[in-house]
């Protein structure tokens, strides 16, 4: 056990089989090569949040049991966005001190760990988000909350809202990437109830939407565009849309309009659609208005989204703006100053 030098190295040394979900920004299923080379420092951590790179886990022992554990792990990143070494062998410590004699004599201890730095508790939605895509990848059938979930969708006013489970709205979710599921969900999504199309809205978070399921979110929205909460709820449903022109043009409208001038949807594009930052129009804009909000925020979530690779170049870019307005140059003072929290 002394010689076990990564997490994927000690799930391997316990002969079990083990998934890893990045859950940085949205969940997304990721290769166990990529998560040992971020985990050894050799790749950046592709959607970094805090400065930590965030993981759920799920493992088992095909041998051993048939349950499925979970660890929900965070780790430190440098400011280039490489994890931590020192980190992350401090976490594998705690690992092989509370759980390695066990695993050695087939006793898993149901995979429990000790109160440490380096683990998380996600919320309620991330957690019915997380059971649903984990069953698809080991390829289980839905909970058993979501036939009645269906039943709702498809005739919202013949029954009460309050009795779909928040894990059969996931369910429903991940049933997106289906045919009838997609249909089930769009044609129905006006008639739902506001808490359910809320907590929808944030599951389909997780999912490459196509184009038709983003446009009709996106129709829905223009509907009620002077409603900030539909706005906010539209965003986070399109975040992992492959219909990269619609949103970005529906962002563009946003950032447009009154919503561009409210920290909480200038918060949601940066934690959700930071690709859209590409687009040097409007990366610009963002970035303006942003500042003119608030400049400490601005620097904040600059700072955030400089740690993502597919963007950093773009973000650098920034700092060497030659017409900079008085409050980004302000932000980027900030920057500088190390005032920023």
């Amino acid at each position: 056990m002394n010689q076990i030098s990564s997490i994927s190295e000690f799930l391997l040394h316990a002969q079990t089989e083990y998934h890893v979900f990045d859950m940085g920004r949205t969940i997304r299923s990721i290769e166990s090569q990529t998560f040992l080379n971020i985990e050894n420092a050799s790749e950046a951590a592709p959607y970094p949040r805090q400065q930590h790179a965030w993981f759920g886990i799920i493992f088992f022992s095909r041998q051993l049991s048939r349950e499925h554990y979970i660890w929900f792990v965070k780790l430190p990143l440098d400011e280039k966005g490489l994890v931590i070494s020192a980190t992350r062998n401090h976490f594998l410590q705690i690992i092989t001190d509370a759980l390695g004699a066990q695993l050695e004599h087939n006793k898993a201890a149901q995979g429990r760990l000790p109160e440490n730095p380096y683990t998380f508790v996600p919320n309620q939605q991330q957690l019915a988000d997380f059971n649903s895509i984990s069953r698809n990848v080991l390829q289980l059938p839905p909970s058993e909350y979501y036939s009645p979930a269906v039943l709702y969708f498809a005739q919202p006013q013949a029954h009460d809202w309050q009795n779909v489970a928040l894990q059969g709205i996931a369910d429903i979710a991940a049933s997106v990437r289906r045919r009838e599921g997609a249909q089930l969900i769009t044609e129905n999504i006006t008639r739902l109830a506001p808490q359910v199309q809320q907590a929808l809205m944030s599951s389909l978070e997780n999912y490459a939407l196509d184009k038709d399921t983003s446009q009709c979110l996106i129709d829905h929205a223009q509907q009620r565009f002077n409603e900030p909460q539909q706005i906010q709820w539209t965003l986070r449903a399109l975040s992992q849309s492959v219909a990269n022109t619609v949103v970005s043009t529906f962002i563009q409208r946003v950032l447009d309009s009154q919503h561009g001038k409210t920290p909480e949807i200038m918060l949601l594009i940066a934690a959700r659609h930071w690709r859209c930052l590409q687009n040097e129009q409007i990366l610009r804009q963002y970035i303006i208005q942003l500042a003119d909000i608030d400049i400490e925020l601005c620097a904040d979530l600059y700072s955030d989204l400089v740690q993502i690779p597919s963007i950093r170049p773009t973000m650098l870019s920034v700092i060497r703006w030659q017409d900079k307005t008085p409050a980004v140059t302000q932000m980027v003072g900030h920057l500088f100053s190390g005032q920023q929290k």
